[in-house]
């Protein structure tokens, strides 16, 4: 039975996750090069100033590139990631920490909040390297203390539900019909909708891979705007924030996105709470404040230097300096007052509820979308500002990223989601179980093994397959949705990549790219295919061996990526590499089996999972997807072709 020092407990947990994460950095640093850090993509060498420039938010910006114009590597930084910037000839400097603002194929462009450092200048050569973000880890304490200390409160009422000394309620006599906004809802969406909007505390939605869990919680927060109730709504990454902004964004709701622009989608940075403050009538006034500041600070420096004129004349100009400086508090407050009034709702990640601007404002009610990625610390830094929180995930599908051994076994890998899915009565839960993704082949042994045989996959794409996309030739391979190839006996062993503990397997990866062109032969569309695999090193030597071979050349438009950066996403064809190959039918965290749940729930028309039985069937899981291949005709053993 938990107790509230639980929530001391937790604290020490995300202290070791923070020490691991310090000590992952220092020891790279040591042991790596930078050139093998670049080669990990941790790091960018030799660039060269080529910009700078501001963002319309008014960011300092320093866009750099290599010399010639020539190609930044395939794998290497990203939008979003926070940086150091090092000069490469300079010593004991200070080394400013900024944010990639935008990435191309040969430039990347970086944000620093603190301005360009004076000894940025154009011939000289820098480098940048990924750096750690340390105010997650200061906000999930200062969470966890919140929770831990408070009394008589709604964050008090949701921590004792969380310790099973409450139960949460729904509102009495609401049996209000609802005007749906979006009459196609399903009828387990509409049941989530109507609890979750009924649900005076928590309230959970259980989304399974392509059953709709967006498309039910943009309409949860556009009928509790319509009760004029004030939404935040937020997930634990940038990506899922943005998926869920771009949906509200098309209903025509007014939102404000929360965060840096540099870590939010290109085409969504209008919606940003920067670019919005930016955009404003009354900004202008701020420029014009902020150039006559400039001119007082020099004349006031040229006062200093040659101690004239009089004290009069310099006490007059640091009072003309004060009165700026308060007006451009005052119509920073008013533009804030004026943009916020009129959003709808909010997106941001957990982190961003506690900016400085969203300080102590409370919200009728949070969504947390993709609450099963966050970690429980995490997931309470939002809920410390809301008055009730529905949650929306899945709990077999991949958990939080967990870097210290020990917390994870300790419990930090378990989030709130599924605490709460253990403890509630079912009637706080709902499963949305009709799916539309997947041809019912691709969706079965998921179904059936997660889902208690649950899902149902919707007309419109239970018997779709490859054939019926335009251009694509009806065959053997474009007819049947689901293949599994065995590769036992072929000798297909496992290699460890050198400096890493990640695996990858050459054979195997040269029958994957042989699969890969028998599909483009067929016509399916580059931009529809994905290749993914659990393990980083085959990844990369797939992207280096697709890139030699492959007749579209290096960027076909085909993705490939690992498991864990694919969840959330789907094409028509997915070819899931999964390397494992040994006589000890050792297993690496392919024993997770949700990671596998994400794996062959990711496509549409077509799924081709390549692997060696004699290794896999060492767990029943896989034995039993194996068998499942087999019952409905969809097992090749390498052997046959």
């Amino acid at each position: 039975m938990l107790d509230k020092n639980y929530f001391h407990f937790l604290k020490q947990l995300i202290a070791l996750e923070e020490d691991e994460e310090n000590e992952e950095i220092r020891e790279e640093f040591t042991k790596l090069s930078p050139q093998e850090r670049e080669l990990r993509g941790k790091a960018l060498l030799g660039l060269v100033l080529e910009e700078k420039h501001f963002s319309p938010a008014n960011h300092e910006l320093a866009t750099f590139g290599r010399q010639h114009q020539k190609p930044l590597p395939l794998f290497s930084l990203e939008t979003g990631d926070v940086v150091s910037l090092l000069p490469e000839s300079l010593n004991d400097v200070v080394f400013p920490i900024g944010t990639v603002y935008e990435k191309t194929s040969a430039t990347i462009t970086v944000a620093f909040n603190k301005g360009l450092p004076p000894w940025l200048v154009k011939g000289s050569f820098y480098q940048l390297h990924k750096s750690v973000n340390r105010v997650t880890y200061k906000r999930m304490a200062e969470a966890l203390d919140a929770v831990f200390e408070t009394r008589n409160t709604r964050l008090a009422d949701f921590r004792d539900i969380s310790l099973k000394e409450k139960s949460p309620s729904f509102e009495k006599n609401s049996n209000d019909k609802i005007a749906w906004f979006d009459e196609s809802l399903n009828a387990s969406q509409k049941e989530a909708v109507r609890k979750s909007l009924e649900a005076r505390d928590i309230f959970l939605v259980h989304g399974p891979p392509g059953t709709g869990k967006t498309t039910a919680l943009v309409e949860i927060i556009r009928q509790s705007i319509r009760k004029k109730l004030s939404v935040f709504v937020t997930a634990p990454s940038n990506t899922a924030c943005d998926n869920v902004l771009e949906r509200l964004v098309k209903t025509g709701l007014n939102v404000i996105r929360l965060g840096h622009p540099a870590r939010i989608a290109l085409p969504l940075r209008e919606h940003t709470l920067d670019f919005k403050l930016a955009l404003h009538p009354l900004s202008h006034q701020i420029h014009d404040c902020q150039s006559n500041l400039n001119r007082l600070f020099k004349r006031e420096d040229r006062y200093r230097e040659k101690r004239s004129p009089g004290p009069d004349a310099k006490r007059q100009v640091r009072s003309q300096i004060e009165e700026l400086k308060d007006e451009i508090r005052r119509l920073r407050k008013e533009i804030f007052s004026c943009v916020m009034k009129e959003a709808e709702v909010i997106v941001g990640t957990p982190t961003s509820i506690q900016d400085k601007s969203m300080r102590e404002k409370p919200f009728d009610v949070l969504v947390i979308d993709e609450a099963t990625q966050a970690t429980e610390p995490v997931t309470w830094i939002p809920m410390t500002r809301a008055k009730k929180v529905i949650m929306a995930g899945d709990h077999f599908q991949l958990p939080p990223t967990v870097r210290s051994k020990e917390a994870e076994e300790k419990g930090l890998g378990i989030t709130l989601f599924e605490r709460f899915y253990e403890i509630l009565d079912p009637d706080f839960r709902q499963i949305l179980e009709r799916q539309y993704r997947m041809n019912e082949q691709i969706m079965g042994f998921s179904s059936m093994e997660f889902y208690n045989n649950l899902l149902v996959a919707d007309e419109s794409v239970k018997s779709q397959t490859l054939s019926g996309l335009q251009g694509v030739t009806a065959c053997a391979d474009t007819i049947e949705p689901f293949v599994y190839i065995d590769t036992s006996g072929k000798g297909f062993e496992e290699k460890l990549e050198a400096g890493s503990e990640s695996r990858y397997s050459p054979e195997e990866a040269v029958l994957v790219l042989g699969e890969l062109k028998k599909m483009l032969e067929a016509g399916v569309p580059p931009k529809e295919i994905a290749v993914i695999s659990p393990y980083s090193a085959q990844v990369r030597f797939l992207a280096t061996q697709a890139a030699a071979c492959l007749p579209a050349g290096r960027d076909p438009g085909i993705e490939i990526d690992s498991v864990d950066g694919f969840q959330g996403r789907e094409k028509e064809l997915v070819i899931v590499s999964l390397v494992r190959s040994n006589m000890e039918g050792e297993m690496g965290f392919l024993a997770d089996t949700r990671r596998m749940n994400v794996a062959m729930t990711r496509a549409r028309r077509k799924l081709i999972v390549i692997g060696d039985s004699a290794t896999l069937s060492s767990i029943k899981f896989y034995a039993d997807f194996i068998k499942y291949a087999e019952r409905i005709g969809g097992y090749k053993s390498v052997w046959e072709l």
